[in-house]
């Protein structure tokens, strides 16, 4: 049995008739109601939709499982499933541009001090800035750009990037060829390096062991002036108390985050009143037709399924991405 577990609102004529064509000879259900899944949980071996991680155990038969979105730091928490037998499949070649439109949204709304003006919007002011003593606006064209991470998102973002005029260094496991509009590779072991030439570094990274407050003071306290700091993946890369301490004394100039280690970020934490600080609630990914988007997504693997093609964006369990 397959299940689609999507809304009713979201699954078009279209998209049924592509459901049951692809199916094979498996029954159908689409729903998001537990019990009704529990009632058939020995016979369901394929999922699509943004099914609850944690029922995922209630389908011992589970074969395949196509999640919505692109995050799967899901399985830190239930090892288990990573020893589990079925396959998984996310979404991470179909939303990156969104997700790169967000990072240079808060790279462009940090340099260009956006916040500050907004603020003194409401207040209905006009915040002159003088053009002989001005440490406060910058612009983006020339600065030299650390991109962490060169996966789809990543790689989006250096397109956009380069447009600016920036000049762009990456950092990613795989150094062995070269990525065009990159001028140097890094790998990861040499953050320390790469940070030196960076006024602007930009994190897209998973959350992973290997990627644990790897932005940390070593980090924040020795790249190149003026200094910036984005992170568009995943909050678990950054020493949070670091992060507000390199802002409140001018190490760096500013920052803008779209994740946090704990989310939603609690009232009390610091990071609310870091100076020059842009946050984001985890939105880089959620535009208008976001579902539908990984819907067609979830259909169009399904047909690859079918005919026993690879799938897309297939995702190394072990490895968690």
């Amino acid at each position: 049995m397959l299940l689609m577990w999507i809304e009713d609102k979201f699954m078009n004529a279209e998209s049924h008739e592509a459901l049951q064509k692809y199916a094979g000879k498996r029954k159908v259900l689409v729903t998001t109601n537990l019990e009704l899944i529990q009632q058939h949980s020995l016979d369901i071996d394929i999922v699509l939709g943004d099914f609850p991680r944690q029922d995922l155990s209630l389908l011992p038969n589970l074969v395949w499982f196509q999640q919505f979105g692109t995050g799967v730091e899901w399985l830190q928490s239930y090892p288990e499933l990573v020893a589990a037998p079925f396959i998984l499949s996310n979404c991470s070649d179909s939303h990156y541009d969104v997700v790169a439109d967000h990072a240079l949204a808060l790279v462009l709304a940090v340099l260009r001090g956006i916040p500050i003006f907004a603020q003194a919007q409401q207040g209905k002011q006009w915040q002159t800035t003088s053009l002989t003593a001005c440490d406060s606006l910058f612009q983006l064209r020339g600065k030299t750009v650390l991109v962490v991470g060169l996966g789809s998102v990543g790689l989006a973002i250096v397109h956009r990037l380069k447009a600016f005029g920036a000049n762009i260094i990456g950092m990613r496991k795989n150094v062995t060829h070269n990525i065009s509009n990159i001028d140097k590779i890094y790998k990861l072991d040499e953050l320390s390096i790469a940070a030196q030439q960076a006024n602007i570094i930009i994190s897209t990274l998973p959350k992973t062991d290997e990627t644990n407050n790897i932005f940390n003071n070593d980090v924040f306290n020795n790249m190149a002036k003026p200094s910036f700091f984005f992170n568009i993946g995943r909050g678990n890369a950054v020493q949070e108390t670091h992060l507000v301490r390199a802002l409140n004394e001018g190490d760096l100039n500013g920052a803008g985050i779209d994740v946090t280690k704990i989310e939603p970020l609690d009232e009390t934490s610091p990071l609310w009143l870091a100076k020059n600080l842009l946050i984001t609630p985890h939105a880089g990914g959620t535009y208008d037709n976001v579902i539908t988007t990984w819907r067609d997504l979830a259909l169009e693997n399904l047909a690859l399924y079918s005919a026993g093609k690879p799938l897309r964006n297939l995702v190394v369990k072990s490895q968690g991405y």
